[in-house]
């Protein structure tokens, strides 16, 4: 009876282990395959070292799971990935769809690395077997070898931005900071036309077609004829804008301000002039340059000057416009 028993419980051992669940993957990831990167001549050693540092870099991103080429062969199948890929990279809808069908990855990244003229150009594309559409198609450039490394890291903050902002973005947004220079010229009514100045911006990026940003700044303000005068303006403002096609890197925007203005200077015509009200409104648009630069251009009016002016008589009130140039760097 004692070995019926042990027989039966080592039977029932494999059985029992079977039925227990798999370790779960948390329901919050998303499945990225990252295929191998194809190679121009010269480049195959490059491309397959380029192929682990884009893995490495984009499993680092919360919310990411990444399949490696290697972890893509053993859920497809070499044959069966030969079958889908045949001779040219992956790169239509119909492709990615098998593909991930195959892997259980509704992302797939693909890409090459050409070397000409000693110099590394990568280039990718992320698709979306649902929408059969590429998402993002960022490149990076590098002089030698040793810049590879460097052009990865930018390539997988590009695709993690994408994941980040494109419609129904698959993953969550983690916010950015961005510190920005500005130069401008106010052009106001009774006044003369050049009117310069600057500004120190800092911004939060909270979501990714909205920034609460903070700008600090100086503006000279000069009038003319028998009242000539000058004035030294600080403008402080506190304000939010929104992006629109946060996924392109040319995206327009509009925002609203709120703040102070302290001005002290040679007053002449600006005598009475103390702390005044600062509510401004503006539109422009933003050139994203890679993952780290933008350039902006940018129109605005400042509401309250507009009805109460620069000083007790009124004078700067009615039309006035800004335009600003700035740069601005985002981490």
């Amino acid at each position: 009876m004692r070995s019926l028993l042990a027989c039966l419980l080592l039977l029932a051992a494999p059985a029992a282990r079977a039925a227990e669940p798999a370790p779960a993957t948390p329901a919050s990831t998303v499945p990225l395959a990252v295929l191998q990167l194809e190679a121009g001549p010269g480049a195959e050693d490059a491309a397959r070292t380029v192929t682990a540092l884009l893995a490495s870099e984009l499993a680092e991103a919360p919310g990411l799971r990444v399949l490696t080429p290697a972890d893509v062969k053993a859920v497809a199948g070499m044959a069966r990935e030969r079958e889908l890929l045949g001779e040219s990279p992956c790169a239509t809808g119909t492709c990615a769809d098998a593909l991930a069908h195959a892997s259980g990855a509704r992302y797939v990244l693909a890409g090459r690395l050409d070397l000409q003229g000693g110099r590394y150009l990568l280039t990718t594309s992320l698709l979306d077997s649902v929408e059969a559409r590429p998402l993002a198609r960022p490149r990076a450039e590098a002089s030698d070898a040793g810049g590879l490394a460097g052009a990865a890291s930018d390539v997988a903050a590009a695709l993690v931005h994408a994941l980040q902002t494109a419609p129904g973005a698959p993953l969550p947004y983690g916010g950015e900071l961005a510190v920005g220079l500005r130069l401008n010229n106010s052009f106001i009514s009774q006044l003369r036309a050049l009117n310069p100045g600057g500004e120190l911006e800092l911004g939060y990026r909270f979501a990714p077609a909205w920034q609460g940003f903070v700008q600090v700044g100086v503006s000279l303000l000069r009038s003319g004829g028998d009242d000539a005068g000058r004035l030294k303006v600080l403008p402080s403002v506190l304000g939010v804008r929104h992006y629109h096609r946060v996924e392109r890197a040319l995206q327009p925007y509009w925002g609203l301000g709120l703040g102070l203005q302290l001005a002290f200077g040679q007053y002449g015509v600006f005598s009475e002039t103390g702390t005044l009200p600062t509510v401004v409104g503006f539109g422009g648009l933003e050139y994203r340059m890679g993952r780290s630069f933008g350039l902006q251009l940018e129109a605005g009016t400042n509401l309250a000057q507009a009805l109460l002016g620069l000083s007790e008589d009124g004078l700067g009130d009615g039309l006035n416009v800004d335009l600003n140039a700035g740069l601005a760097y985002h981490f």
